[in-house]
């Protein structure tokens, strides 16, 4: 028993002493290792590619970031910021580093020394460009990473775009109103992102081969939030006269834009004239007597008058809405009623939903909007007026983001 016992003390201590020497050794070897870093720093290679610049290092593994170097300008003439996150197990080659913009360096999967890379964003004055390698590009992981630059609330992490992390989807993005969809609008909600992004995969990618690495590149236009030239000499007219007849600004675009393409002298085949389509003997009559409080007319010098013509033709939209349709409670309802009325005549849209103008209004604030607006979209006896409805409020939305109206 006593043999046992001394026995198993001496394997004890045999332990201890080998646990000692295990550990002096790895001091020693992290000594040497320290030793030899300090007498033979490492040499940093830095690279500049238009704006972009990062530093790499054939010997540390460690997390290399690019930033903006302000004094150099890229070669697109564009300043850019980029991100260049690399994990900590990835090396890094010195070796000649890719000549693409923004992609700063090559990487090296450390086990089998193969080529190796991650999703790279890109944000210039007029775009947004994400670079993915050939691995990583499926479509699925594409889609979701430009949804979260569309929808994201904050600056891209590029650590994020392969996460399956949500969406918060109940914060306004942070490139709202800055990226607009293939419709000229804002993008707000997943679904939008999620048709976006099938739009840019189909016409806005392409591939490349950069040293033998391959990559899909993503390009997502910046848009310009400002109104067209042609379209702004209008605003001032626009704004006064949306203001004293109660009708937003937007409508009032959208409608310039549907009816006449901005054109001041446009005439149709039904003999409307300028900027809103006006017909002398109905609209034109209609603003004569209501508003200006004359009898009569207005003639063709009148209405090829472009700011008048967007008086008489905001003053016509305010009467059917303020007027007209005075009796109709739900704004929105109202408003899509204006429209068809606009294009089409008043009794034209109310007929849908009575034999009488009382028993239609009555009828109409018996339904929702969304019902009114089948019945005109898909009722109405006219084709046009029915076109009409969707173009003018599309164009509508539109204004409305670069208007920075109702955010």
């Amino acid at each position: 028993m006593k043999i046992q016992t001394l026995s198993f003390s001496l394997l004890l201590m045999l332990s201890f002493m080998l646990m000692l020497a295990g550990s002096y050794v790895t001091s020693l070897q992290n000594w040497l290792v320290f030793s030899q870093y300090n007498n033979n720093p490492v040499v940093n290679q830095v690279v500049s590619y238009g704006s972009i610049r990062a530093i790499s290092s054939s010997q540390t593994p460690r997390m290399a970031v690019g930033f903006v170097h302000p004094e150099v300008s890229s070669e697109f003439g564009q300043e850019a910021v980029a991100t260049s996150i690399v994990p900590e197990s990835v090396k890094i080659s010195s070796n000649t580093p890719s000549t693409r913009p923004g992609h700063s360096e090559i990487l090296l999967n450390p086990k089998s020394s193969e080529p190796l890379a991650f999703p790279t964003f890109i944000e210039y004055a007029n775009e947004l460009v994400l670079e993915f390698p050939e691995t990583l590009a499926s479509k699925e992981n594409l889609k979701r990473a430009i949804s979260k630059v569309l929808l994201g609330v904050s600056a891209v992490d590029e650590t994020d775009l392969l996460s399956l992390n949500s969406i918060r989807s109940q914060y306004k993005p942070f490139y709202y109103k800055k990226v607009k969809n293939q419709y000229g609008r804002a993008i707000r909600y997943p679904i939008e992102a999620s048709h976006y992004a099938e739009y840019l995969l189909k016409r806005h990618t392409h591939e490349i081969d950069d040293s033998g690495l391959k990559f899909t590149v993503v390009h997502i236009p910046l848009g310009d939030n400002k109104l067209p030239m042609n379209v702004e000499k209008y605003r001032n007219w626009v704004e006064e006269y949306a203001t004293r007849f109660k009708v937003s600004e937007d409508l009032i675009f959208a409608i310039m834009e549907v009816e006449s393409a901005f054109n001041p002298q446009a005439v149709s085949k039904s003999n409307a004239l300028g900027l809103m389509q006006l017909k002398a003997e109905t609209a034109g009559r209609d603003v004569y007597k209501h508003v200006d409080g004359k009898k009569g007319q207005p003639g063709r010098t009148e209405l090829f008058n472009a700011q008048n013509n967007i008086r008489m033709g905001t003053a016509y939209m305010g009467l059917l809405k303020h007027e007209y349709l005075q009796g109709v409670r739900n704004l929105e309802s109202k408003e899509m009623l204006s429209i068809a009325s606009y294009n089409g005549g008043i009794s034209n849209a109310l007929k849908l939903f009575g034999k009488t103008h009382e028993m239609a209004v009555i009828r109409v604030n018996q339904l929702l909007p969304k019902q009114i607006y089948r019945t005109l979209r898909y009722e109405h006896p006219s084709d046009e007026t029915r076109r009409y409805l969707d173009k003018v409020l599309k164009a509508k939305n539109r204004y409305r983001d670069l208007l920075d109206l109702n955010v």
